[in-house]
């Protein structure tokens, strides 16, 4: 029976819960550390990997997480968060464009950006414009992409007596999946979701993480971004 197309991320299938998120590039620093605090918050965390072996690992430490293969980790869940690395990014986006449903929210964190021996970490311009702007070319109609967490450091999250207090930009083109996404930000105390825009100022965000990274090499800390004078 063929689902109805809608734009509403809890419809398309009755099985997705709000309190149930796939981490797909789970297994890397990032990921395994949105997967830790997420489950820390009670919520079921579906890590997935291209190794189901290697998801498994990573969740057997998280209480309330799942390991699985991609296809496993986005079928139970509404909400799929990409944190693999840019050079994986436009196999793992075609890969996930055969999975995706309309009413899927795709969370992408993905920074664009290459090493240089010179110069440390430098951005990367993607052929759409930014790493979000490529997803969403790429996926189907009806899955909409969310572009964040590109500036909040992995250490620090994977840390969980780490105090947080930074805030998060948000990028996106569609209401109901920006604001999806804005709560399941919030739901890590400390971050505040920022609703920053429209998805091509994504790109904006993206090459700021590397100047980010340096700047916390060069000072041995862990620093982000925080915004004066926003209430709430």
């Amino acid at each position: 029976m063929t689902k109805p197309h809608t734009d509403d991320p809890m419809a398309a299938d009755s099985s997705r819960t709000s309190d149930s998120v796939a981490v797909i590039g789970g297994t890397g620093a990032l990921g395994r550390a949105l997967a830790r605090r997420w489950a820390i918050e009670g919520l079921t965390v579906h890590i997935g990997s291209r190794s189901k072996e290697l998801a498994e690992m990573a969740a057997a430490s998280l209480p309330g997480a799942h390991g699985a293969d991609y296809a496993e980790a986005v079928r139970h869940c509404s909400t799929v968060v990409l944190t693999v690395p840019f050079s994986a990014h436009l196999h793992v986006v075609r890969t996930l464009a055969d999975l995706l449903q309309p009413g899927h929210v795709l969370i992408d964190a993905t920074v664009p950006m290459t090493a240089s021996s010179r110069r440390g970490l430098r951005p990367v311009t993607p052929f759409a414009g930014s790493a979000a702007q490529q997803a969403q070319e790429l996926l189907p109609e009806g899955v909409h992409v969310v572009s964040a967490l590109h500036t909040v450091s992995a250490a620090m999250l994977d840390d969980p007596d780490h105090l947080v207090d930074e805030d998060v930009l948000v990028f996106g083109d569609h209401r109901p999946s920006l604001q999806t996404a804005m709560r399941l930000i919030g739901r890590i105390h400390g971050l505040r979701p920022i609703d920053a825009g429209s998805l091509d100022l994504s790109r904006v965000c993206e090459q700021l993480t590397p100047m980010i990274i340096g700047v916390n090499r060069r000072y041995k800390t862990h620093a982000g971004i925080k915004l004066t004078g926003l209430r709430g």
